[in-house]
């Protein structure tokens, strides 16, 4: 007798793509130059909320998510300050190679194929979708029967892409039908999860490496950045410390 189980388990095998990355980079919403069209999907509950904040350090091609978020400490954030107050040129562009950049989630249909991906972004375009929800002609886009559809607009602008013409789609509509928002509310990502906070044993070593003395002074503040490199974070997701 044929063992089904068996031919089951050697199908997902040969048909399995390379690399356990491939897939986990598959949730992530991937744009080109342009327009892509979006539906921001609400979150399960109204506990958590619809997006997810986290900071990434990345150090050695590999990135950390920032204990800081939680609202705990951070060796590399302590470090980044002490290095900025020097005002060392050479300390500076460690401080800078070392920052944390801000990064926010959310669950997204993407109209191009119709499936829940995650929107990965920074700063620039985060805030371009909150000055949507804080718009009087606007509101909440996570309605999914009385909502808006998001265009993303990206173009290219310096180092990093420009978002700047990035807005609500004119008019409301519901994201789908019933049948097509239960089966999207069903396959949203645990954004959440994401953001799971390094060691500070771990970011205490890799501070120790870089300067070779710990870190030994709180700090309440740092430097901030304005980069939003969404395809430069994207290109090291496969690294996260996490994952």
């Amino acid at each position: 007798m044929v063992d089904i189980n068996a031919l089951r388990q050697k199908y997902e095998e040969i048909n399995k793509k390379p690399g356990g990355n491939a897939d986990f980079l598959d949730k992530f919403l991937m744009m080109d130059e342009g327009t892509t069209n979006v539906r921001i999907l609400p979150w399960k509950n109204d506990t958590d909320g619809f997006y997810a904040e986290s900071g990434i350090h990345r150090i050695n091609d590999t990135n950390y998510h920032c204990p800081r978020v939680k609202g705990d400490p951070c060796p590399l954030c302590d470090l980044n300050h002490r290095l900025w107050q020097t005002k060392n040129d050479a300390n500076i562009e460690i401080a800078r190679e070392i920052k944390a950049r801000k990064r926010y989630y959310m669950n997204v249909v993407d109209r191009r194929d119709g499936k829940v991906k995650i929107l990965s972004m920074g700063i620039k375009l985060f805030s371009k979708i909150l000055d949507a929800f804080l718009d009087e002609d606007f509101g909440d886009l996570t309605d999914v029967h009385n909502g808006w559809d998001f265009k993303i607009v990206k173009e290219k602008s310096g180092p990093w892409p420009s978002f700047d013409k990035s807005a609500p789609r004119p008019k409301s509509s519901p994201a789908g039908t019933d049948a097509e928002i239960a089966t999207w509310m069903d396959e949203i990502h645990d954004i959440h999860g994401l953001v799971k906070v390094a060691e500070y044993e771990t970011l205490k070593n890799l501070a120790m490496q870089i300067t070779g003395t710990p870190s030994q002074e709180a700090s309440t503040t740092t430097e901030e950045t304005t980069d939003d490199g969404d395809e430069d974070y994207l290109s090291h997701l496969k690294n996260i410390q996490s994952n």
